[in-house]
């Protein structure tokens, strides 16, 4: 089992406060109808659900945001969104998410609407998912304003998070030129991967791609650690990148090092497994957060563990605490 000794855990989290982070990637608005299912519709074999609550909340790269927040480290967004209704709650929601509104840099589309992504929840089952997006790459105007608002912040920010969810946000021009300044500046700059991207993120500190993706990018299956190993080695190194994270759902993760050419496999510590949504983001946020605020590579991959352990015994995209955290810590004895 790895730990973290006690005074090294509070320094981080006396630090996370001070903390500065970009994060730059498709901003979602995730609606949730929660109700009751009592019947079948005469109209079609369908559920018919009781609607009995709802609530909105930021999704893609908003969630990351929201993960940040709940750590009390500062955001500071950049990303699109539409000229419309939906536009305006989600911005909304990102002031109240330690987000400074002078700070972000959102660019309105006229051309594509707000992410809504809503989700039909019955019995705590998600009954369906609604879809309401158009995904085109931001035109060159759009590109060079977010370029230029990054290039104009970096050097005040800790670290950087590409979260990508392929809706158009991240273009190869916008990836690269956000990591070669992260470079420059000697930022830390971690990625959440889309397939479709993947061997365009070079340079970056760490990505962190599921099992799944990283196959996928490879063409091949992972099913073995030696699979894992091999993976993660093979991106790093087509990436030129320090690091690798692979997350493996119920198997934990795995933390390549390019410094040791060894691969550390992290076992999970979820008890349940109630709803992996937003697992992902969990994961690249406090670990963003924590190599930030000190902890070397394997600390920050143990906590990221942990903290994807405890959200993913949660409904829907949702984060931890700072408490629960260190509860989860404690109970697991990681904290010694």
């Amino acid at each position: 089992m790895y730990t973290i000794e006690p005074h090294t855990y509070a320094k981080a989290i006396s630090r996370l406060p001070e903390l500065k982070v970009i994060v730059i990637g498709d901003l979602i608005l995730d609606e949730y109808l929660i109700g009751e299912v009592n019947r079948i519709s005469p109209e079609a074999p369908v559920p018919v659900v009781w609607v009995r609550s709802e609530n909105s909340t930021l999704g893609g790269a908003g969630n990351v945001i929201k993960n940040l927040s709940k750590f009390g480290v500062k955001s500071v967004v950049l990303g699109r969104c539409g000229e419309d209704e939906t536009s305006k709650l989600l911005l909304r929601l990102l002031e109240q998410e330690n987000t400074s509104a002078k700070d972000n840099k959102i660019v309105k589309s006229t051309h594509v609407p707000t992410i809504l992504k809503t989700r039909v929840i019955a019995g705590h089952q998600q009954v369906c998912r609604i879809d309401r997006e158009e995904t085109f790459p931001l035109t060159a105007s759009e590109e060079n304003e977010l370029l230029q608002a990054f290039e104009e912040r970096i050097a005040q920010a800790d670290a950087v998070i590409l979260s990508d969810y392929d809706k158009g946000t991240l273009t190869p021009k916008l990836i690269q030129g956000v990591i070669d300044l992260s470079i420059k500046q000697g930022k830390i700059v971690t990625v959440d991967p889309q397939v479709s991207h993947f061997f365009q993120y070079n340079g970056a500190s760490i990505m962190t791609p599921n099992h799944h993706e990283a196959g996928k990018a490879l063409g091949r299956k992972l099913e073995s650690d030696a699979d894992v190993e091999f993976a993660a080695k093979e991106i790093a190194a087509q990436l030129d990148s320090p690091m690798m994270m692979i997350t493996r759902g119920e198997k934990g993760l795995s933390l390549y090092s390019k410094q040791f050419d060894k691969t550390t496999h992290i076992p999970t510590v979820a008890q349940a497994v109630f709803d992996v949504t937003g697992a992902g983001d969990t994961v690249i946020s406090t670990f963003t957060a924590f190599l930030a605020a000190g902890f070397n590579e394997i600390q920050a991959a143990v906590i990221s563990n942990v903290a994807a352990g405890i959200v993913v015994g949660k409904l829907g995209a949702e984060t931890t605490s700072i408490e629960e955290l260190t509860d989860a810590l404690n109970l697991k004895g990681i904290l010694i």
